[in-house]
């Protein structure tokens, strides 16, 4: 699943765009090629759209292959305050 890149509001006004692949929650990762950031997100230490860590809120859930027959882990992740609740 491919989504547009988002204008999401950030501190004193300004506007930052989130490129589609930054957000964990948009595709099932490879549990075997996840990055050190990736993996913060996933633990919810950092934001699972944007990789802030400051104010987090409970976000949804991103998803990594498990198995050799389809299966997926989910792992609830957080989202901080400038990011949209909804959507990957």
């Amino acid at each position: 699943m491919r989504m547009s890149a988002i204008n999401t509001p950030a501190a004193y006004g300004v506007l930052r765009v989130i490129p589609p692949a930054t957000d964990v929650r948009a595709t099932v990762l490879d549990p075997l090629q996840v990055t050190a950031e990736q993996d913060a997100r996933l633990h919810g230490r950092a934001c699972a759209r944007c990789g802030s860590t400051f104010s987090l809120r409970p976000g949804g859930y991103a998803y990594t292959s498990s198995g050799t027959k389809g299966g997926r882990l989910g792992w609830a992740v957080k989202l901080c305050a400038d990011c949209p609740g909804t959507g990957a």
